[in-house]
């Protein structure tokens, strides 16, 4: 393992993002979501993603100069056609949408459709928290859920967070997927040999567990047929993950998770279809948003005082928190293969940049 320096990937990717034709700001949002997550901890959603996204731009499911086209639908909601642009640049546009409608009427609702995969959702509940808002966000995905008792996929992971500052500048964030573990964390596993939960995948009909594989190196269009997740907590988490299609595919009217292409596999020239949802709230609109914030504190220092030692119970963003002021000061870890492609990438853009 070797670290990097924040600092540096974000400059890396901005280049390559820029190189592939799109504008200085979009690609600076790719680069910040990217560069946030990792720095957060969730390295499933970082700047590991950032091939995978170049190479959907390389192909054309993902659109560097999308036509973004805006729909009215009520005063405070709104709906965005991304026209095939990178999740990251559809959800930051939307999200700070929501925080100007709710500005003006409380309340600000964005759908998105024709979107790709967005990465992380805190990158934009912490983006409207930051703006003062209460942010929430959801996206669907590609399935690899089964409801609870089935044996096929329906549902994607489907994420939702939920972000708002409290008093002091502390910024509570939920992040969190609907099934009972990441599919990443399965396909570590299994590429590490190491045993499978039971609780994690459904069983294949001759009871033995599908055959579930790491996904491939970037660039790579093959991905082998995986089991499917089961959701977080059984009928309950089978129904977080519908209402969050619910919200995302039928309000853009968009494909449900089911008919979306998956993330890591053919075909990278067509368009994925993936809908978002974010909700800002104006803490203003309901009361004194000092006070909101100061019983907000008082709600997260009572939760931590609540085990019996200090440190024994934490709320959510409490570990990517400290995981973040770490990584500031020591760099983002990079296996060596994720290394040496950031390498690469760094000398094909030197030398792109140098026959200009």
């Amino acid at each position: 393992m070797t670290r990097w320096p924040a600092e540096r990937l974000a400059e890396l990717l901005i280049r390559a993002f820029a190189g592939r034709g799109l504008s200085a700001e979009h690609a600076g949002w790719v680069s910040r979501g990217l560069v946030e997550t990792s720095l957060r901890g969730v390295d499933t959603h970082g700047v590991r993603l950032a091939p995978v996204y170049l190479a959907e731009l390389d192909g054309g499911r993902a659109k560097a100069r999308p036509e973004l086209r805006w729909r009215d639908g009520g005063k405070a909601t709104r709906v965005l056609d991304a026209g095939g642009a990178l999740g990251h640049v559809a959800g930051t546009l939307a999200c700070r949408e929501a925080v100007r409608l709710a500005l003006v009427h409380g309340v600000g609702v964005v759908a998105v459709a024709g979107s790709n995969h967005f990465g992380a959702a805190a990158v934009y509940t912490l983006e409207m928290a930051r703006q003062g808002a209460l942010g929430l966000a959801f996206t669907n995905s590609d399935a690899l859920v089964a409801p609870t008792g089935g044996r096929s996929p329906l549902f994607g992971t489907n994420p939702l967070s939920l972000a708002v500052a409290a008093a002091g500048g502390e910024i509570y964030c939920l992040d969190m997927a609907t099934s009972h573990v990441a599919y990443s964390k399965v396909a570590s596993h299994r590429k590490l040999g190491l045993p499978l939960d039971p609780s994690w995948v459904v069983e294949t009909a001759d009871g033995n567990l599908g055959d579930l594989e790491s996904p491939p190196p970037p660039f790579t269009p093959d991905l082998p047929e995986v089991a499917a997740l089961k959701p977080l907590g059984g009928y309950k988490g089978q129904g977080l993950g519908m209402v969050v299609e619910i919200l995302c595919a039928l309000l853009a009217d968009t494909p449900f998770d089911h008919e979306l292409s998956h993330l890591y596999t053919a075909p990278w020239d067509k368009p994925r279809q993936v809908a978002h949802l974010f909700i800002a709230l104006d803490l203003a609109a309901f009361g004194d948003p000092e006070r909101f914030r100061t019983r907000l504190a008082q709600l997260l220092d009572v939760v931590r005082r609540s085990g019996p030692d200090p440190g024994e119970v934490v709320n959510a963003g409490d570990p990517e928190r400290q995981i973040e002021a770490e990584r500031r000061q020591l760099g983002i870890p990079l296996s060596e293969a994720e290394a040496e492609l950031f390498l690469e990438l760094e000398r094909e853009l030197e030398q792109e940049e140098a026959s200009r």
